[in-house]
């Protein structure tokens, strides 16, 4: 696109160029509301006053747009750099809930494994042992 727009120019350039060459003795004369006399003025003159009126135009727009672009990128920099605070934020709570789990799940297993030992214990407690058998039935 850049390119297409520096051959136009460079079109332009050598067609103002040429105009000069070809016009350069041609004198206009500008009547406008409230001039006392008309203004006499060469050909060249005129037309580069228009070219560079344009010329002035455009990096004017150029500017704006620019500055407009500048101002959005500065504002998603601002959005991203929140952005990026927050997911931190959020794997490091992230981080401390996961060890969390795993203390908890080792806390649990601990439980289990001390529940299971008990329902042993309580479990052989209740049976007859070999001494308990042997109840002596004399009174």
């Amino acid at each position: 696109m850049r390119l297409l727009k520096r051959l136009i120019e460079l079109a332009l350039v050598i067609l103002v160029i040429s105009l000069f060459m070809k016009n350069k003795d041609v004198e206009l004369q500008i009547n406008y509301f409230g001039l006392s006399a008309p203004i006499k003025v060469a050909f060249w003159e005129l037309v580069t006053f228009c070219v560079s009126l344009g010329i002035i135009i455009a990096a004017v727009g150029d500017f704006i747009t620019q500055f407009k672009w500048v101002r959005e990128r500065r504002r998603m920099i601002k959005t991203d750099q929140e952005h990026q605070g927050e997911v931190t934020r959020l794997q490091g709570r992230i981080g401390e809930l996961e060890s969390e789990n795993r203390r908890l799940s080792t806390e649990l297993e601990q439980k289990s494994d001390e529940i299971e030992s008990l329902k042993v214990q309580a479990a052989l407690s209740e049976r007859p042992g070999p001494e308990q058998s042997k109840i002596p039935e004399n009174k």
